[in-house]
């Protein structure tokens, strides 16, 4: 059963990492590595700043 949980945990990191829904995560991990005295950002913050980041600068997006 360990065996199942582990390939599905792993499914779900692969997905995540493909829809970007991985990237607060990364986000905490660099402020806690580069920036260790720094509050970061609420997870709802940091969605608000990435959206308005990707308005300003628009890249090969489908929408």
């Amino acid at each position: 059963m360990a065996s199942l949980r582990e390939k599905l945990s792993a499914a779900k990191r692969f997905v995540d990492g493909v829809l970007g829904a991985d990237k607060y995560q990364h986000y905490l991990e660099h402020q806690a590595r580069v920036h260790p005295g720094q509050t970061p950002m609420t997870e709802r913050a940091f969605w608000k700043d990435y959206s308005d980041w990707q308005d300003k600068n628009p890249q090969g997006r489908c929408c």
